[in-house]
């Protein structure tokens, strides 16, 4: 748990970052478009971009520390590769049957899942797209976080690709049995 908390406390200072940027950029865009505010839309799109700066924060963008001689990017870590799919299935239960690591299942099975949800549950939300747009479109990010990471001192691994995938998957059926409940509500929330 103490691990998760990390990342999120390591989150903050970006997305606090990009608060007043991106709620100008957005004022400037509307009112170039004169476009009539949908305020659901805008809170929810807002959300949404802050989750994907803290999201890109602990997979793409370089970790930096400060100091007396000012800034410098911290290039601890080893950089891993898999290649391998469902290799996490047997490492997963490696460290939580045989080693009790249950941080393990949380971070790297579960987190993996849970962190691409949002992607199939708020892009329907924000916009009318296919089902099979929302798939593609998260894989694409997954996929990019990937490429870049070949480039970092994080591991590569195509089982995250293929367990973020699977949290678009599932946040997007979440989406379409709220939708199925609320979708007058929902709807709302479209541009």
């Amino acid at each position: 748990m103490r691990a998760i908390l990390g990342y999120i406390v390591n989150m903050i200072p970006y997305m606090v970052i990009t608060i007043p940027i991106y709620l100008l950029i957005r004022f400037v865009y509307l009112k170039s478009k004169h476009k009539k505010l949908n305020w659901h839309h805008e809170v929810v799109l807002f959300l949404f971009v802050i989750f994907v700066v803290g999201l890109a924060s602990q997979t793409i963008i370089p970790k930096f520390e400060t100091g007396i001689g000012g800034f410098k990017i911290v290039k601890s870590g080893i950089h891993e590769t898999n290649l391998i799919p469902f290799k996490v299935l047997f490492e997963t239960y490696n460290e939580v049957f045989v080693n009790g690591y249950i941080n393990y299942f949380l971070i790297n099975f579960l987190g993996n899942i849970i962190l691409f949800m949002p992607f199939g549950f708020i892009i329907p939300l924000l916009w009318k797209v296919s089902d099979k747009k929302v798939i593609v479109i998260g894989f694409c990010s997954s996929l990019f976080i990937e490429i870049c990471q070949l480039f970092l001192t994080r591991g590569t691994d195509v089982d995250d690709l293929i367990l973020n995938t699977l949290g678009v998957v599932f946040g997007l059926l979440c989406y379409k049995l709220f939708y199925k409940k609320f979708n007058n509500k929902m709807d709302k929330f479209r541009a």
